[in-house]
């Protein structure tokens, strides 16, 4: 009977019901009398173990050892080697389940503790069966690695731990080696993270990797003794590309491939490549990433080169925007390794690869390419329209492969491959995600249309997309409606009537919308109705649409939503202080405001009149006599005007005169808003220049650093790009100071707040000076590769963007990067790039220029056939 009660509950078990297994086993073991024979007893010890193992984590301890004593009554007088090993396996569950709950009761824990080591001390013996010892030797390991977390004495731990796997030399069996493996690897861990004779920790590791190596289920204490010889080579100061030799030689052992073994050697080289410096990190990403598909694309195993392929995606940033150079080329040549593969597993994995890589090729700069890429995806993938793993992904490529299309000029292209994605997927209108794709094909179809002037037709596709995606339940396809209906109302060239129902549409069907998105565009649709009724002199309904606006969204806790609270709470002050001209003023200190107000229009007019003498005047008058008012309105005014005087003193070059001024302006006052902090971040930076061009070099770069400081976590567009502007300068600064590797590290972080913001043709440019300043700095010190990275950069960014600006740059950029290559020996590099750059038209090349390129091509084929040779 319990037998077939054991059998009943492993299956219940597996199939995750807990509850009936561990009643069923109850019942038949409250029932069993004394086992008859060993088949009997080995039952009885395996329900007495899955009934511990369900029990152990939530149960008091005295009814455990009851189960526990049970069992050794019921079975008593059976000592065959299969029912002693039955015995101990069900006691070891009384133990072992400490590592899957890991509670943080000390006093549980001292318990599990000395049950562990009664075990072992009631089973001691080399005569013991097999199954005995590997209980046992379970138990000690327990045992010791408790103590380490109860805070025992480190060494006599390691001591311990050292003294168990002394006690395993001889054992064979694999679960036993692994256990000696394991005891080592923790007692030089501990050795080594508390500094007790670090060189025999270090021996210690190194014999975990020897005998880990025969050992498939020893791989991951492998792995992680590698990496402890990696990160101690390192502290020692072996250069880290050196010093990961140690892991790379793991992931050449022989290994049976599967989803779990291809996962832990990629895991394997992702902690290995986080070791390396950025600069050189995405050069070795790009080898041994490749090494790693390569090993696996071909491999029988299914659910392993799946595995790969999931790696490759998730090594690249969900944000296309955010990928490099070096994920294109782990994603190019994932996709070619696997270009072979049929099989259905791994197909939907082996979609999102293509796809990505057509994606991230256009977001660094080659649209062409990445519409070639997309063309390719239908004949690869034939009838995936019908398979629900295959369709989403493939539907999104359609679109964004449209989108390219019209990158490249290709609009009516683009219009008919947006038009046919609607009717394409029709049939798979079922599956989630298809609603949202054909949705956001609708949309782009609609403002394309408006783009190229056919207002009537692109009307109608606006109509339809609203029609059908605002009732969906589904947020991510409504978002297209609203979409569209925002891309009306900003669109300026559109009839003012056509905007204002834009607008309302827009508030009947969403103005309650929980989707934050969603919630992102009706807060900007109240704050744009509102700016267009008090430009209509509706001052009223200005200031009623901003009190809704704040109403409907001041408790939010989205960045973008809380801006534009802000704006609307700055609006509504102004609306609140901004009587008509023609009215009389309610109070004097709205009387003082106007007077000073219509000072400030004033002196605009003298500038437009060319009067800039006669404007300074009045600005730095008004400037004077506001600067200690209380009213914090009146204060704005103030600012506003160094604001305008900076500016004027900027475009003169009165460098001295400007100091002063910018320093007015970079003072804080307290309890101002978004405004005020515009002058701010305008005066430090005038503040910077200003000092810069009197050769006050380190107060300059206090100025950037101070502004540095004002803006960081700021969202504001005038604040940001004050900032870029400012790291930019400091880089600059601290460049022309003589420190090559502070200047570099200056650059990196104009790049990395550069990387936060939308591209401009103003971002763009000051991203390329960047490049080709830490380009230089880099050939400077030797830094090849590095530097050949950096000129790579600018020449995908001047291939992507016709600027003469850029293009001179990119000119610049493209000989020095041939050089680099000639230094490193890289013949063949240098050979190609000089062919290429015969052709590159866009950055338009001089004819002397040309005539070098092809002298120096002949050099360097030359020069690559002779390292052939």
């Amino acid at each position: 009977m319990v037998r077939d009660t054991v059998r009943r509950a492993r299956e219940l078990l597996a199939a995750g019901d807990q509850e009936l297994a561990h009643e069923i086993l109850t019942l038949a073991l409250d029932a069993q009398r004394f086992a008859a024979q060993d088949v009997e007893a080995i039952a009885v010890a395996e329900a007495t173990g899955m009934i511990v193992r369900i029990e152990a984590p939530s149960g008091p301890r005295d009814a455990v050892e009851r189960r526990i004593a049970r069992m050794a009554e019921l079975t008593d007088g059976f000592d065959a080697d299969a029912v002693r090993e039955a015995r101990a396996f069900a006691e070891l569950e009384a133990i072992e389940w400490v590592h899957l709950y890991e509670p943080d009761d000390a006093i549980v824990l001292v318990d599990v503790m000395r049950a562990a080591e009664s075990f072992a001390a009631r089973h001691i013996g080399d005569d013991q069966p097999l199954g005995v010892r590997q209980a046992r030797g379970e138990a000690m390991y327990t045992a010791e690695i408790l103590r380490r977390h109860l805070g025992r004495d480190r060494h006599q731990v390691a001591v311990g731990l050292e003294t168990l796997a002394l006690t395993l030399t001889a054992e064979s069996d694999e679960r036993l080696r692994h256990l000696r493996i394991a005891a080592l690897y923790q007692a030089a861990q501990i050795r080594y993270d508390s500094e007790d004779d670090a060189e025999s920790a270090i021996s210690l590791m190194h014999r975990v990797i020897a005998e880990a190596e025969s050992l498939p289920s020893a791989r991951t204490l492998l792995h992680a003794a590698s990496l402890c010889l990696v990160d101690d080579e390192i502290g020692r100061g072996v250069p880290a590309p050196t010093a990961i030799t140690h892991g790379l030689r793991a992931l050449n052992l022989p290994v049976e491939p599967g989803f779990e073994t291809a996962t832990e050697q990629a895991r394997h080289l992702d902690r290995l490549l986080e070791r390396l410096p950025g600069t050189e990190r995405d050069l070795a990403a790009v080898e041994h990433s490749a090494a790693l598909v390569d090993r696996y694309a071909t491999c029988a195993s299914e659910d392993a080169r799946e595995a790969i392929l999931w790696w490759v995606l998730r090594r690249v940033r969900e944000d296309a925007d955010g990928a490099t150079a070096a994920d294109r080329e782990v994603l190019a040549h994932a996709d070619h390794a696997f270009a072979t593969d049929t099989s259905p597993a791994t197909a939907a994995a082996r979609v999102r690869v293509a796809s990505r890589l057509a994606e991230v090729t256009s977001r660094l700069g080659d649209p062409e390419s990445a519409v070639r890429l997309y063309e390719q995806l239908d004949a690869r993938f034939p009838g995936h329209e019908h398979d629900e793993r295959l369709v989403v992904p493939l539907a999104l490529a359609m679109v964004d492969r449209a989108l390219r299309l019209a990158d490249i000029g290709r609009r009516d292209d683009a219009l008919d491959a947006l038009a046919k994605v609607p009717h394409r997927y029709a049939t798979a209108a079922g599956v989630p995600g298809v609603p949202a794709a054909i949705a956001q094909a609708m949309y782009w179809r609609g403002r394309l249309l408006r783009e190229a002037g056919e207002l009537v037709a692109s009307r109608r596709v606006i109509n339809d997309t609203v029609d059908r995606a605002a009732p969906d339940t589904d947020a991510d396809v409504r978002l297209w409606a609203a979409n569209s209906l925002f891309s009306v109302w900003q669109s300026p060239g559109l009839d003012s009537t056509e905007i204002d129902s834009a607008l309302n549409r827009f508030a009947d069907l969403f103005a309650e919308d929980p989707d934050v998105r969603i919630r992102r565009l009706d807060a900007r649709r109240r704050l744009t109705q509102s700016t267009r009724a008090a430009e209509r002199g509706e001052r009223e309904m200005a200031a009623t649409l901003l009190q809704g606006l704040v109403a409907a969204h001041a408790d939010s806790d989205d960045p973008d939503v809380r801006d534009t609270v802000e704006l609307a709470t700055e609006n509504q002050r102004i609306l609140a202080i901004s009587s008509p001209t023609d009215a009389v003023p309610a109070s004097a200190g709205e009387a003082r405001y106007r007077d000073l107000r219509e000072r400030l229009y004033e002196a605009d007019r003298a500038v437009d009149d060319g009067k800039p003498a006669e404007a300074e005047r009045i600005l730095a008058a008004i400037a004077a006599d506001t600067g200690a008012d209380p009213d914090e309105n009146i204060v704005m005014l103030g600012l506003a005007a160094l604001d305008v005087l900076g500016g004027l003193l900027l475009d003169a070059g009165r460098w001295e005169e400007l100091v002063a001024v910018a320093r007015s302006a970079a003072l804080r006052r307290p309890g101002l808003d978004t405004r005020a902090r515009r002058v701010h971040a305008r005066g430090h930076l005038r503040l910077g220049i200003a000092l810069g061009r009197l050769g006050e070099e380190h107060a300059a770069i206090e100025a950037y650093e101070a502004l540095e400081r004002l803006a960081d976590g700021a969202t504001d567009g005038d604040i940001v790009n004050a900032r870029e502007v400012a790291a930019y300068n400091r880089a600059v600064m601290v460049d022309g100071l003589g420190d090559p590797v502070a200047a570099i590290a200056a650059y990196d972080h104009v790049l990395r707040i550069h990387d936060l913001s939308v591209d401009s043709a103003e971002r763009r440019l000051r991203r390329v000076k960047t490049l080709r300043n830490k380009a230089l700095l880099l050939t400077g010190l030797g830094r090849l590769p590095e530097s050949i990275h950096a000129h790579r950069l600018i020449l995908d960014i001047a291939g992507a963007f016709p600027d003469a600006e850029i293009a001179e740059r990119g000119r610049k950029s493209a000989f020095d990067l041939a050089a680099c290559y000639t230094q490193l020996r890289e013949y063949r590099a240098a050979s190609d790039l000089y062919t290429w750059m015969r052709s590159a038209h866009h950055l338009g090349f001089a004819r002397d220029e040309l005539a070098s390129i092809t002298r120096s091509a002949k050099t360097a084929a030359r020069a690559a056939r002779r390292a052939r040779q």
